[in-house]
């Protein structure tokens, strides 16, 4: 019977990997972590970015003195979402204490890893487990359940009355005042390290060749993890609001999508050129399934600021939710996707 190279501990699962003790076999004392040894990373929920615009991911080794040393770009990941992927790789220092990957901005030629660690873990034994937990979060898991969005404008209400068009906008915030899991109407998240941020999405047709992608702001939460500020579009410029980035009276993450009167005299597009008013409550005839889908993404902060509408969805998407039928102001309760997290576990080759 071939010895194990690796000792069982717990039989459980976490992220899709089998967590197994990282300590050798007694019996096997020929695998170390020295200089030359022959290792792997294992990958999975991580796909190929465009180098020209996000960058490009990169593997460090942790030594026991606080140095950071690179063993080599991943420059051939699938391209496809959920695939896993192999990185074999020498360890180039002896007994490291740790592995990550970073995302490195476009055209980044600096030697020392970016601030923007996307998975990160330490060695037990002979290997080691790469999480987004304390990483992209501040050591806290991401929130799996931070509330409920709802459909509302409040550009044209004073104009139009209430409620009107209010299939046009969405907002992080439960219009109906039934209270969101946390005890406010506010949309709860877990904060992220000061490289990171989330961005709001609706996307046509979402996991489809035709999928249209568009934004609605970058935002972090407060303190408490709530959503009680407005994003850096306010309520954006197909609102009809002239002031949108200060008007509008809702302090949450959202926009609106009603008319093209301000995008137009912006020369701002719609992504799709779809036609305006947007009924995010529609449903294919033929099927009865929710055309829209609201995405919550978490974004590397280099892409503050960047022209509007020209950003693109990063590979970290934990939250979304199918928008559908139902009176504009009802919650659209928000679903955590952990599964889809990138993770990684780093080992000796066998």
């Amino acid at each position: 019977m071939k010895t194990p190279m690796f000792g069982l501990i717990c039989p459980s699962r976490r992220m899709g990997f089998l967590l197994i003790g990282l300590s050798l076999c007694a019996c096997d004392g020929s695998k170390r972590l020295v200089i030359g040894a022959e290792m792997e990373l294992v990958l999975a929920g991580l796909s190929a970015v465009d180098p020209s615009t996000v960058g490009a991911f990169e593997v460090w080794l942790h030594t026991a003195e606080g140095d950071k040393v690179s063993v080599g770009r991943l420059t051939s990941l699938p391209t496809e979402r959920g695939v896993e992927y192999t990185f074999p790789f020498q360890l180039s220092v002896g007994k490291p204490v740790g592995i990550s990957v970073t995302l490195e901005p476009p055209g980044d030629q600096d030697p020392e890893p970016s601030p923007y660690v996307l998975l990160a873990g330490d060695f037990q034994g002979d290997g080691a487990l790469l999480t987004i937990e304390g990483q992209v979060t501040d050591s806290l898991p991401l929130e799996p359940e931070p509330g409920a969005h709802s459909l509302f404008t409040s550009s044209n209400n004073i104009a139009l009355g209430y409620p009107s068009m209010e299939n046009s906008g969405l907002w992080m915030f439960n219009v109906r005042r039934r209270l969101n899991k946390h005890g406010k109407r506010e949309v709860h998240v877990i904060p992220l390290k000061p490289s990171w941020l989330y961005e709001g999405w609706i996307v046509r047709d979402f996991g489809t060749a035709d999928e249209i992608w568009i934004p609605f702001g970058k935002f972090r939460p407060d303190n408490f993890g709530l959503l009680s500020s407005r994003d850096d579009t306010g309520s954006g410029p197909f609102s009809g609001d002239e002031d949108y980035l200060n008007g509008g009276i809702e302090d949450v993450p959202g926009d609106e999508w009603t008319t093209s009167e301000v995008a137009d005299q912006l020369g701002v597009r719609l992504p799709g050129d779809l036609d305006l008013p947007l009924a995010l409550d529609a449903v294919a005839p033929e099927t009865g399934e929710a055309v829209w889908t609201h995405v919550m993404t978490i974004e590397p902060a280099f892409d503050e600021g960047e022209p509007l509408y020209a950003d693109r969805p990063f590979i970290l998407r934990p939250y979304r939710n199918p928008i559908g039928e139902g009176r504009p102001g009802d919650g659209r309760v928000i679903k955590f996707y952990e599964e889809e997290l990138p993770r990684a576990e780093a080992r000796i080759r066998r």
